[in-house]
């Protein structure tokens, strides 16, 4: 079932197409959803083992309980974004979003801590960011890599200034009133933006998807047909972008939510250890930009094994980086990684499997995600313990990156696009029919 049409004023963008006003409100709203992610909850970290007198090992335990239940709703979140629209749904978990953070002040203990993870981590990191996405996937096709790469690319830059924000909100007043005055800032702005300034569909205001003209879109013909969330589990491609994928969030979260110890086995205080976000922000950047642009090209069947690759170099630098140029390089790539591989999974999907239901396919992977971002925390605590400190356990790991890359190399003919009248058909998944 798809939204209904979502009745709105003419163009307001000076060009007249609306759609690069949505992936700016889009990567806002992205960026507002920095209190429900790892980079975000890595500043509380210290602050709740101290208050609530708990243990590194509790807190990671309580994170990933509070993320795998969060997780199972991801698939039914998708399917009522596409029935109802981004628009009436990202107000709603706006809504909702600024609740759990709220909810996060009163916490008390590591079960009622495990129940404020599950809300601020199925709101923010899943609900909001994956609204955020499908808004920029209806209003592109042709250019749909770079439009989700840029708006990837500005979510994460402006990310990289959260924990800053809200390390100094916590300073200032306290870690329990750092929370409310984050919950007050969505209601503020990211309430109003999806109410005001989301739109559906091009459609609703008239427009096509890149602002083509119709005569331009005719030319190109017809689009292929969208596939279901089952026909779109059946593909090799969905499975193999989603191991990419979960590596990415598995290791990614590991290193962000822990960053303070891998860098303070060499001597970086937190307050150091939190200033390498800025350098990550700029790889995310780059990362973003460079990866979108390329999902829109014949480069596109190697982003899954380039992804791979990078975040295995990632976690070897991380293991092995001691002076502050290697430190700097390494978060650097980190944040390279995890832009590109952001802009690689957001790109793809829409452009194998189509939008039609690409609220029910993409909450299905972000299922697969979440989960393997909840496992990233304790995965590095656990680490940590086998292995003899953080950065002996990055080294380690690097193994399944490269495990994956293999993957995905040997599979790269089923992200392969054939290109008919100049228009990019997909070819993932079961033979379909053509109009």
């Amino acid at each position: 079932v798809n939204a209904a049409p979502d009745a709105r004023p003419a163009a307001r963008s000076p060009a007249g197409f609306y759609g690069w006003w949505i992936v700016g409100l889009a990567s806002l709203v992205g960026v507002l959803t920095g209190p429900g992610q790892s980079i975000g909850v890595s500043v509380f970290r210290q602050h709740l083992s101290d208050g609530l007198h708990l243990s590194d090992s509790a807190i990671a335990t309580a994170y990933l309980v509070g993320t795998l239940l969060s997780s199972t709703l991801q698939p039914r979140i998708g399917r009522w974004v596409d029935q109802v629209g981004v628009r009436r749904a990202s107000t709603a978990f706006g809504i909702a979003f600024a609740l759990a953070l709220a909810h996060m002040s009163m916490v008390r203990g590591v079960v009622w801590l495990a129940a404020g993870f599950f809300g601020i981590r199925l709101l923010g990191q899943g609900a909001l960011s994956l609204t955020s996405t499908v808004a920029v996937m209806h209003w592109f096709d042709r250019r749909r890599g770079f439009a989700l790469g840029l708006k990837m690319t500005l979510t994460m830059g402006g990310m990289s200034i959260v924990p800053i924000l809200l390390a100094v909100a916590i300073d200032a007043w306290g870690w329990r009133i750092a929370w409310l005055a984050a919950s007050a800032v969505i209601v503020l702005t990211a309430v109003p933006v999806s109410w005001f300034g989301y739109v559906n569909r091009p459609a609703d205001m008239g427009q096509l998807p890149d602002g083509e003209p119709p005569v331009h879109v005719g030319q190109l013909g017809s689009a292929p047909p969208s596939l279901t969330r089952s026909t779109a589990l059946r593909s090799t491609a969905f499975w193999v972008l989603a191991a990419v994928t979960a590596t990415n969030s598995l290791l990614g979260t590991g290193l962000l939510f822990h960053q303070t110890n891998l860098l303070g086995e060499i001597g970086y205080s937190n307050a150091q250890a939190a200033a390498m976000f800025l350098p990550q922000a700029i790889g995310a950047v780059m990362g973003g930009l460079a990866f979108g642009w390329l999902a829109d090209r014949a480069a596109r069947p190697i982003l899954p094994t380039v992804v791979a690759l990078l975040l295995a170099s990632t976690m070897l630098l991380g293991g092995t980086s001691t002076t502050f140029p290697a430190v700097l390089l390494y978060t650097v790539v980190l944040g390279m990684t995890m832009g590109g591989g952001a802009a690689v999974q957001s790109s793809l999907l829409p452009a194998l499997f189509g939008v039609g239901h690409i609220g029910s396919i993409s909450g299905t992977f972000a299922l697969i995600s979440v989960l393997a971002s909840a496992l990233g925390a304790l995965t590095f605590s656990l680490g940590s313990i086998v292995f003899g400190g953080y950065r002996s356990a990055s080294l380690w790991f690097t193994v399944l990156p490269l495990a994956v890359a293999l993957l995905a190399s040997l599979s790269r003919r089923h992200f392969a696009m054939e290109t008919t009248s100049g228009r990019n058909h997909r070819t993932a998944g079961p033979p379909r029919p053509r109009n």
